[in-house]
């Protein structure tokens, strides 16, 4: 059974999200699912499964015009993810396709900023996996140091961006602000960031520094189809502990009580 809305509200047109596959899956409800069935309000859904910072800030820009009314939440990947643009100047970049993330569950494909996939051009995102000629990069190029920064940097202008246009948001992540790398530690101490300084954590959820929703579905013991990928059971208990509490105390919305049920 699918879910359905528990509640209904009239403040916003519709539930606009970014993120990854923790927050588009093609086989399960995630987080947005239950946010938008509790809160009874149409689901518009920019996540794509690999997404960087990149992807998700670029995003957010490009239908900045679109979502004034709408309430967004937006869930950050880990900072250690590279998202690469491909157009004809890049053919050996159209050739490592089969690398890329299966977008529509099914085959490997790039994604426009339109969301529009493709084979030729968009963006080609695989996660922070070294896989085909991205391989490379991390092998040669990649530092801790500045991906952290660039993801910190990049969460401080999407503020800075919604509240200077009037957009409602909430945010979340899949790490800790203070630990935001997956795969590739270099073992360099991050000592002075004043990156972070500038972060609004009055719009993030609780402990955003230290637990991000990796964390929280191990320390509460729920399903994981692997070791970092949380299935249905662990979106539902983030959504109803962490996601919506947060939600009605930054903008007031009465649920009369309501919390999402199967």
């Amino acid at each position: 059974m699918g879910w359905q809305p528990a509640c209904h509200m009239n403040k916003y047109d519709s539930l606009v999200v970014f993120g990854c596959s923790l927050t588009k899956d093609n086989y399960m409800d995630t987080w947005a699912d239950n946010v938008s069935a509790a809160l009874g309000l149409p689901l518009i859904n920019n996540a794509e499964r690999g997404a960087g910072y990149e992807f998700v800030s670029d995003r957010v820009l490009n239908v900045l015009d679109d979502i004034k009314d709408s309430l967004c939440v937006i869930m950050w990947p880990s900072a250690d993810r590279w998202d690469l643009w491909v157009n004809d100047a890049t053919p050996q970049l159209q050739r490592d396709i089969e690398y890329a993330s299966w977008l529509n569950g099914g085959n490997p494909d790039f994604c426009d900023l339109n969301g529009d996939y493709s084979k030729d051009h968009g963006y080609y995102m695989s996660g922070a996996v070294p896989r085909g000629l991205k391989h490379i990069y991390y092998k040669y190029f990649y530092t801790k140091e500045y991906h952290v920064n660039n993801a910190l940097k990049t969460i401080v202008m999407v503020q800075n961006l919604l509240l200077n246009n009037g957009v409602d948001f909430v945010m979340c992540n899949t790490h800790p602000l203070t630990s935001l790398v997956q795969y590739h530690d270099d073992d360099v101490v991050i000592i002075d960031n004043t990156f972070s300084d500038h972060i609004n954590l009055s719009y993030f959820v609780p402990n955003a520094t230290e637990q991000g929703f990796i964390a929280f579905c191990k320390e509460h013991n729920v399903e994981l189809y692997n070791t970092h990928y949380p299935m249905s059971d662990a979106h539902l208990l983030y959504t109803n502990t962490i996601l919506l509490p947060k939600i009605l105390e930054l903008y007031a919305i009465d649920l009369n009580g309501c919390q999402l049920a199967k």
